[in-house]
């Protein structure tokens, strides 16, 4: 919604984004059980990423995103 009325030109109430959890979700689970904190880290970051561009929004470090992405991905392929 805000996006669409930046595209219009209208004013944008000021608001906070909202991070909704679902702790039933496989990858929270997940998430829950990793021992290792560099790897929790990584994989917190991923789904917070995920769930900016889900909304619309940019991320603010793309590169860094995509790192992430990879490493996590060459370590599920090992």
């Amino acid at each position: 919604m805000r996006q669409i009325l930046e595209a219009s030109g209208q004013k944008v109430p000021d608001s906070k984004p909202v991070l909704e959890i679902n702790p039933g979700h496989p990858l929270i689970a997940k998430l829950d059980a990793e021992a290792d904190g560099t790897r929790f880290d990584a994989l917190g970051r991923v789904l917070f990423d995920q769930a900016a561009l889900a909304a619309g929004d940019s991320l603010k470090d793309p590169g860094a995103y995509v790192a992430r992405l990879n490493k996590l991905l060459l370590e599920l392929s090992a």
